[in-house]
C-alpha cells in the first residue's frame, strides 16, 4: 500500500509541477479545500490537499456485501483533487478524483450503482477511476478482485488490460493540460 501511496503522491507532485495553474468545475455548495481563486459561477482554480480523514468505504462495503480492492480506497482516499488530465499511450484520460467530502460521498453513491448494475449483468465487479476523453462511454477501471486497471466500455466487461495494478498504470501517465486541443 506504501508504495501505491508514494505512485499517487509521485503522480500529484508531477501533476502540479508541469500544470502550476489547474481548473476544475465550482460546486458552490461545496466547502471543498481545493479551491482556490474563483474564475466564474462554474470554474474555480484548485490545487490538492492530502484527505486528513480518508474517504471511507466501510458503510458501503457492509451494505454490498464486498471489499473494495485496497487500490480503489487508495485513488480515492488520498487526495482531494479536481479530475486529472492524463495521457496514456498516446491517448487522452480523465482521472477521476474526489474534491471534497461531499464529493466523496457523492462518488460512493456512484459506486453503489455500478457495482449493482455488474452484478445485474453478472460481469466482474469493477470500479471506474477515469473516463476516456475520445469517447465518455469508454471507463478506465480497476478489477475489484485482481486489482488490474482495465478499459470497458459502460455497461460491459473490461476488454482490455492497461496494467497489472494501479501503481504500474500510473506511473505509465503524463499530466496533460486541460487546455490542450484533443484531435
Amino acid at each position: 500500500m506504501q508504495n501505491l501511496e508514494s505512485a499517487l503522491d509521485d503522480l500529484i507532485e508531477r501533476y502540479v509541477e508541469q500544470l502550476p495553474t489547474r481548473y476544475t468545475e465550482y460546486v458552490a455548495e461545496w466547502d471543498s479545500p481545493i479551491y482556490g481563486s474563483v474564475i466564474d459561477e462554474d470554474t474555480v482554480e484548485w490545487a490538492p490537499v492530502k484527505q486528513t480523514s480518508p474517504l471511507s468505504f466501510n458503510e458501503l462495503e457492509r451494505a454490498l456485501e464486498i471489499t473494495f480492492h485496497d487500490s480503489i480506497k487508495a485513488i480515492f482516499g488520498r487526495w482531494f483533487a479536481g479530475d486529472l488530465s492524463l495521457e496514456y499511450d498516446g491517448h487522452p484520460v480523465t482521472l477521476l478524483q474526489v474534491q471534497s467530502t461531499e464529493d466523496g460521498e457523492r462518488l460512493l453513491a456512484n459506486l453503489t450503482g455500478h457495482i449493482l448494475m455488474k452484478r445485474r449483468l453478472k460481469q466482474p465487479e469493477t470500479v471506474f477511476i477515469g473516463l476516456g476523453v475520445e469517447n465518455d462511454d469508454l471507463l478506465v477501471s480497476i478489477d475489484n478482485v485482481t486489482g488490474q486497471v482495465g478499459l470497458e466500455w459502460v455497461g460491459k466487461e473490461q476488454h482490455e488490460c492497461l496494467a497489472d495494478s494501479l501503481e504500474e498504470w500510473l506511473a505509465t501517465c503524463q499530466p496533460k493540460s486541460e487546455l490542450s486541443d484533443i484531435e
